[in-house]
């Protein structure tokens, strides 16, 4: 087992996690939000555990299967550790294992709250909530493999069947952080195509940015006490195809992307909705 490879990614993690985090931080600052303090707190909490561990860059670079495991299991772990800190900081969710709760939830796409009243939280801290949607929805990993070369030989794949929705994952591409940035810009495409619509269809940009994050990762964290039933019909259905469309296998949109049609409608995921469908019908 690569000890220090792991620990070297552990640490790449949390500098992403750091900068993750700026786009709350620049929330708080457009609403005011008295969360700032709190933001740039773990952001340099962060900064100096992740450089601390990137600072372990071994020689031998390669990601083994064991690996890939561990890191994996590590990396939602340390990564609900530190992104519970703004909730915890800010006072308002004054437990740590409440905060940590909302946050692992978040991550993991999972949708379990323990908050009872959602609209006297800040702004900044409602992006930063459903943002963990976002990114648990693709996996940071796969988010760190899209912009840094982590290993040779093709270890880095290890994260990524790890990490990516569906049940399998291969190259898409002869090089793992090519696959990575791919499925990330289909992500994104998506994610902007959704907050356009909702935008048109009347909603807020703070909640159509926030509720895109929350379909996005199939979770379902909303801004409004009523969740969905506070917005118009249009968006409501909206988000229900998006919610389908961001459930399915993502080599699905690359097969579309490329024009291979006849890979893509074999995808056994695809043929799975309608049969849900007629499954619920009386």
């Amino acid at each position: 087992m690569n000890k220090r490879m792991t620990a070297y990614v552990l640490g790449m993690l949390l500098l992403c996690e750091a900068g993750l985090l700026l786009l709350p931080l620049a929330t708080a600052f457009i609403y005011g939000d008295k969360t700032i303090p709190d933001f740039l707190l773990t952001i340099g909490i962060l900064l100096l555990v992740g450089g601390a561990l990137a600072l372990l860059k071994p020689k031998d670079k390669t990601i083994y299967a064991r690996d890939g495991l561990v890191i994996v299991a590590l990396g939602w772990i340390v990564l609900s550790l530190f992104g519970a800190l703004p909730f915890y900081f800010s006072g308002e969710i004054p437990r740590y294992i409440d905060a940590l709760f909302e946050t692992v939830s978040g991550f993991t796409t999972t949708g379990s709250s323990i908050l009872t009243n959602v609209e006297v939280m800040s702004k900044s801290l409602l992006f930063w909530r459903s943002f963990t949607h976002w990114i648990g929805g693709m996996g940071v990993l796969v988010f760190v493999m899209a912009v840094l070369p982590l290993s040779g030989g093709g270890g880095d794949l290890h994260l990524m069947r790890a990490e990516s929705p569906g049940p399998s994952v291969g190259k898409l591409v002869p090089k793992s952080n090519k696959t990575a940035r791919i499925l990330y810009l289909i992500y994104f495409v998506l994610t902007i195509a959704l907050i356009v619509l909702l935008i048109c269809g009347g909603m807020p940009l703070f909640d159509s940015i926030t509720i895109a994050f929350g379909t996005a990762g199939t979770g379902g964290f909303g801004v409004l006490n009523s969740s969905m039933a506070g917005y118009n019909t249009y968006c409501q259905v909206v988000v229900t195809v998006f919610m389908a469309l961001f459930g399915i296998n993502f080599n699905f949109y690359f097969l579309l992307l490329f024009k291979r049609f006849r890979d893509a409608l074999r995808s056994s995921e695809l043929w799975t909705y309608p049969e849900l469908w007629q499954a619920q019908l009386p």
